[in-house]
């Protein structure tokens, strides 16, 4: 399992000096898996006997078990070019990828349900219920998912918006960034360096700060009043953010049910606009109507 599933756990309990050297074994992966307790306590500035008890809290009976299970999962951390070659012996050993592929999404989903704070989840959604603005930054694979939830936040009347890198300039969309905002910041693995300075940002300047993430000890973490963990592992080149995107589907649906009569009077506002507009594509029958009405008003001509 790897060391963010095991730090996702709501069970475990950890003090500051094992939060610093786990902050320490992610920071400095390859390093850790090839150390001494006695050295890698040195490297994190702890004691050995943290080293020894971070292991032992986290299920293993001491450090050697537990730097074994740090180098079987190295995976992790590797490159997408090296986790391809990875995944290309996989797929010989085991050639039903559409199966192997949603079986661990499944395990993913199950995962990051029996590990998510049902408070925290709640805290969540007050803190985007409450929020004056509401910045979403998710960068590269995790864009997805932020644009996702600023576009169904603002269909419930929130003024939210996700962060694009290169449309305009990033500081500058933030500028006035403070107290009564809140930043939600999306990334796992391999973690974006711009996603977490914008959350040091936001925290400086008094706004919220909530982040979606692989763990508790996430660089992201470091500046979130409230952490949703996911669970994203895949034999792939890629990350999995299908438990990322079920778990915004469930904020979204958890802030349209909080005021329901809003939310109702929002969405009927909305609708009559995308209707006179058209932005979507009619029933058969309606568009057949339509279609007709149309004719008509052209030609002056009746059409059967």
């Amino acid at each position: 399992m790897p060391i963010q599933s095991l730090l996702a756990d709501k069970r475990v309990r950890l003090t500051d000096a094992q939060k610093k050297a786990a902050r320490y074994i992610m920071d400095h992966y390859e390093e850790s898996i090839f150390s001494t307790a006695a050295k890698l306590a040195r490297m994190a500035g702890v004691s050995e006997a943290t080293i020894v008890r971070l292991s032992q809290v986290l299920g293993f009976d001491g450090f050697p078990k537990f730097q074994k299970m740090l180098r079987a999962n190295l995976q992790d951390r590797l490159t997408t070019f090296t986790r391809f070659e990875q995944t290309v012996k996989s797929v010989n050993a085991d050639g039903d990828i559409l199966s192997k592929v949603m079986r661990e999404d499944i395990r993913n989903l199950s995962e990051t349900l029996r590990d998510i704070s049902p408070e925290t989840f709640q805290q969540a959604v007050t803190d985007m219920e409450n929020a004056k603005r509401v910045f979403i930054v998710g960068l590269r694979g995790a864009h997805a998912p932020a644009l996702v939830l600023a576009l169904y936040l603002r269909f419930l009347g929130k003024h939210a918006s996700a962060v694009i890198p290169g449309y305009g300039d990033i500081w500058n969309n933030l500028h006035g960034l403070g107290a009564g905002d809140l930043t939600i910041g999306i990334s796992i693995p391999r973690y974006t360096k711009l996603t977490i300075e914008i959350m040091e940002y936001a925290k400086e300047n008094g706004a919220r700060v909530g982040v979606i993430t692989d763990s508790l000890i996430s660089p992201l973490a470091r500046n979130a009043d409230w952490v949703l963990p996911v669970h994203s592992r895949l034999d792939s080149f890629i990350e999995s953010f299908t438990a990322a995107m079920s778990l915004i589907n469930a904020l979204l649906t958890e802030l349209s049910v909080r005021n329901p009569e809003e939310t109702m009077k929002t969405l009927k506002e909305r609708e009559l606009i995308w209707q006179k507009k058209g932005i979507y594509v009619l029933p058969y029958a309606d568009y057949k109507k339509e279609r007709k009405k149309r004719k008509t008003s052209e030609t002056g001509i009746q059409l059967p």
